[in-house]
C-alpha cells in the first residue's frame, strides 16, 4: 500500500482517488472525535460545557481548524476533478445501470455509489450551514448562562467557573462566554432545524456506506481476504457515527435532553 502511494502521480485518476481516500479517512477520524464530544451533551450539560471550555483556549485549535478546512478543500476539489476526468473519458453516459440485487454479484452499482456526488454535495452544504449556525450565527447570544443576562462564565466539569479564554471569572470579567449546551438544545428544539440535521445525517450515512470501504480499496487493501471485513468495518462505522449524530437532535426533540 505504501509503495503504491509513493509511486503514484497525483494528477492521475488513481492519484486523485488516493488523495480522496486519505482526506476522507482523515475526516472520518475527526467525526469520531466530534461525535464523542457531542455525546457528552446526553450525559449532562455541565460535561458538554466543560469540554467546550477546555477546547476553546487551546492554541492548536485554530491550526486544527485550518487543517480540516484544507483537507475538506482537497477532498471536494479532487471529487470535482475526478468527475471531470470521468466525463472526458466517457462524455456519453451509460444507457443503463446494473444494480446489485444479491451479495454474490460483483462490480454492480448500488444507490450509495451512484449518488456519491449528490450525497457529498448535501454534506458540503450541511457543513457550511452547521459552521455558520453554531459559530457565526447571531442566535448564539440568545443562550447565556443564568437568568438571561450576559454572563462571563461557562460551568466546567468540576463546577468551576471558566471564562471564555479558559481562565477564572476574575481573569475574564469583561469577556462573554455562553452556555453552549443550552444553545444546542434551544436550536435543535426547533423541528425544522432538527429535521435538517437528521436528513443531513441520512445523506452522510449514504455517503459513508460506500466511501469507507472504497477508500481502503483505493489505498490498495482490496485483497479478497480483506474485502468482506473492510465492508463490515465501513458499515459498522457508518451506523455508529450517523446513528450517534442523529440521536442528539432526536433526544432533544422528544425532551429527553432539555
Amino acid at each position: 500500500m505504501l509503495a503504491k502511494i509513493a509511486n503514484l502521480r497525483f494528477n492521475t485518476v488513481v492519484g486523485k482517488k488516493i488523495v480522496m481516500a486519505l482526506t476522507g479517512l482523515a475526516m472520518c477520524l475527526f467525526l469520531v472525535g466530534h461525535l464523542a464530544g457531542n455525546l457528552l451533551l446526553v450525559w449532562g450539560k455541565d460535561k458538554f460545557n466543560g469540554y467546550a471550555a477546555f477546547l476553546t483556549p487551546l492554541p492548536l485549535i485554530p491550526i486544527i481548524e485550518l487543517g480540516l478546512l484544507a483537507i475538506l478543500l482537497f477532498h471536494v476539489l479532487d471529487a470535482f476533478a475526478l468527475l471531470r476526468l470521468n466525463y472526458n473519458a466517457r462524455p456519453v453516459p451509460y444507457h443503463s445501470k446494473t444494480w446489485a440485487r444479491t451479495k454474490s454479484k460483483k462490480s454492480k452499482k448500488t444507490w450509495a455509489s451512484t449518488f456519491m456526488m449528490w450525497s457529498g454535495m448535501i454534506i458540503l452544504f450541511f457543513i457550511i450551514f452547521h459552521v455558520w449556525h453554531f459559530k457565526y450565527h447571531h442566535p448564539i447570544a440568545s443562550a447565556p448562562i443564568g437568568d438571561g443576562h450576559n454572563s462571563s462564565v461557562v460551568v466546567g466539569v468540576a463546577g468551576a467557573a471558566i471564562g471564555a479564554s479558559g481562565g477564572t471569572t476574575g481573569e475574564n470579567s469583561g469577556k462573554e462566554a455562553y452556555d453552549l449546551a443550552q444553545l444546542v438544545v434551544n436550536e435543535l428544539s426547533n423541528p425544522l432545524v432538527a429535521g435538517i440535521y437528521i436528513l443531513s445525517m441520512a445523506a452522510l450515512g449514504l455517503h459513508l456506506y460506500h466511501a469507507v470501504s472504497s477508500a481502503f480499496t483505493s489505498l490498495g487493501a482490496n485483497h479478497p481476504r480483506y474485502q468482506k471485513g473492510l465492508m463490515w468495518v465501513g458499515n459498522i462505522f457508518t451506523l455508529v457515527v450517523c446513528g450517534g449524530f442523529t440521536l442528539i437532535p432526536f433526544l432533544i426533540l422528544i425532551k429527553v435532553v432539555k
